[in-house]
């Protein structure tokens, strides 16, 4: 009796079907939110992105310019913040990637759900059509 009802209920679950465009969630710069209608999300992921690459490299380039100098104080402080800068760069993309799969899935969750209603719609006009002479 047990089984029945699981099978029941299993049966009835729809599966998510997967999107062509689904590995969009992990180009970065917010490309997969802006392709799927959320551009303030992915603004704020290009902007973190972009400001980390900036902060990195421009630290970078200091660090380069400190350490021919053989100012260590300032190599030392250019490193930190080149890490740091890479870090909200890993960071943002990080967090795209996870955004970007969570809208990916709600995606594949709706376009299955709407297979199965539009299944149901057709089965159902299929029937009154046949029950209609």
């Amino acid at each position: 009796m047990l089984l029945c009802f699981v099978s029941i209920v299993l049966a009835e679950e729809p599966e998510l079907e997967l999107l062509p465009d689904a590995p969009l969630a992990v180009v970065p710069f917010g490309v997969a939110e802006f392709a799927w209608g959320k551009p303030v999300r992915g603004a704020v992921y290009a902007a973190t992105q972009v400001a980390g690459a900036g902060v990195a490299t421009w630290a970078g380039i200091n660090l380069d310019l400190a350490g021919e100098a053989g100012d260590e104080e300032a190599a030392e402080l250019y490193q930190t913040t080149m890490g740091i800068g890479v870090g909200l760069a890993a960071l943002s993309y990080a967090i795209s990637v996870v955004d970007g799969s969570r809208l990916a899935e709600a995606r594949a969750r709706a376009a299955s759900e709407a297979g199965t209603r539009r299944e149901a719609v057709l089965r159902f006009d299929n029937a009154l059509a046949a029950a209609t002479p």
